[in-house]
């Protein structure tokens, strides 16, 4: 073969490599965009209704639709077919499920899509180093806006009035704010005081989460990633902001749940896939037996007395719960597990747990990732719901379907390298 021929086999060679990375790169922009919406839509709305117009519950409705919305068109654009399967298998579920309420309750579709559709836009990522990206640029939101709130707290509350958003929605009664004067979330000053470096005072930071227990949890899945992402640049300097969004938000939880992941990143190298599927189910079962064990009423806010509580809400689940076709379910958004039961059921979730646990892929270290994952999600559950929140949801499922599609470094094969240097292989 000539080179002459050679070269003119190149040409269109590169031309639709170029158009691909073109494409690649303009829908990667698209995602961050979403995920940075996922992030800040509230805080948003938030200063909309300080500043502009009152927001009621359909905003923040609308808002979360249509960024799912936008990021179900992105991942349906790859033709994937394992998705549509996958897609057409809950929906089918969830059609039955709703099917024998009374009522229907179209967040239970909202809450389990969220993880579907943002895992499979993980799997897209051609390199780790783009969820790197994604997932500093989320930091740096996420730090400026917490930092602003805790220097200038005067200017910000002004700005963003965040009590009153959470009335103006719905959420909160104008009666529920327990500190006479504050524009801040209910739980956003620490009435006995801080229990990490005391001198930083009462204010606990929420930045754009609005809410200082979603930072925490932020805080506490930056130090997941920075646990797993060994090879990244600067890692140093994220362990130092899981640090700082944590300590801001005085998110005692979230400090609890970093060290859990300390130990499940040591353990994820040689425990085997089946120890961490099993992980959230060991919980809630220890769960129901101390609830079942524990003679005592009454609940105080720390870690014993959530888990009291959360015990407590798994006494609740009846025969319908379980299968998730309850008319009428308490209140159990303090217990994830219980809330996950009453709104799909106990076939749906673990279905859904089994097929990202034992998903398929490319490298070896994804294993220590599915560990972490389980970890935190397993701890999150425990005492809240928060985790099916779009704010901090959307990223971590990105990132969990980036670590699944990781690939090993390895190098190119000679005759590849060959041709890209102009050269016929031997």
């Amino acid at each position: 073969m000539s080179y002459s021929t050679l070269s003119d086999r190149q040409v269109p060679l590169r031309t639709a490599l170029d158009h691909d990375q073109a494409q690649y790169r303009l829908w990667l922009m698209c995602v961050y965009a979403v995920v940075v919406g996922t992030l800040t839509f509230n805080f948003a709305l938030a200063f909309a209704n300080t500043n502009a117009f009152r927001i009621s519950e359909s905003y923040v409705i609308l808002s979360e639709m249509g960024l799912l919305s936008a990021a179900l068109f992105l991942i349906i654009l790859s033709r994937n077919s394992m998705l549509f399967l996958l897609l057409f298998l809950y929906f089918s579920y969830v059609a039955l499920v709703l099917a024998l309420r009374p009522e229907l309750d179209l967040k239970a579709i909202r809450d389990f899509l969220i993880p579907i559709v943002f895992y499979f836009i993980g799997k897209r990522f051609k390199r780790i180093e783009d969820a790197d990206r994604l997932v500093w640029i989320s930091t740096v939101i996420v730090l400026s806006v917490a930092f602003f709130e805790y220097f200038f707290l005067d200017l910000y509350t002004r700005m963003v009035s965040i009590f009153d958003y959470y009335v103006a929605r719905g959420t909160l009664t104008a009666d529920a704010n327990f500190v006479e004067g504050s524009n801040l979330f209910v739980s956003s000053t620490r009435i006995g005081g801080r229990n990490f470096l005391a001198f930083l005072g009462d204010v606990r930071a929420s930045s754009v989460f609005l809410e200082p227990v979603t930072m925490g949890n932020f805080g506490a899945f930056l130090c997941l990633w920075a646990l797993f992402r060994s090879g990244m640049k600067h890692r140093a300097l994220m362990f130092l902001a899981a640090f700082t969004a944590v300590i801001l938000p005085d998110a005692r939880f979230g400090m609890f749940v970093c060290i859990a992941l300390i130990a499940a990143a040591a353990a994820g190298l040689f425990l085997p896939r089946i120890t961490w599927w099993s992980l959230p189910v060991l919980i809630l079962f220890a769960l129901g037996i101390y609830g079942g064990w524990n003679t005592e009423l009454n609940w105080t806010d720390d870690l014993g007395g959530r888990l009291l509580h959360a015990s407590q809400l798994l006494q609740e689940v009846t025969p319908e719960i379980l299968f998730g076709v309850a008319a009428n379910v308490p209140f159990l958004a303090d217990n994830g597990f219980a809330y996950s039961l009453a709104q799909i059921g106990v076939v749906g979730l673990l279905g859904l747990w089994t097929c990202y646990v034992f998903a398929p892929y490319e490298d070896q270290r994804a294993i220590q990732f599915k560990a972490l994952a389980a970890t935190y999600i397993a701890l999150l559950m425990t005492i809240s719901n928060s985790f099916y929140s779009i704010k901090l949801a959307a990223l971590f499922w990105i990132a969990a379907g980036a670590a699944d599609a990781m690939r090993s470094r390895r190098p190119a094969s000679r005759g590849l390298n060959q041709i890209y240097r102009g050269k016929s292989p031997a």
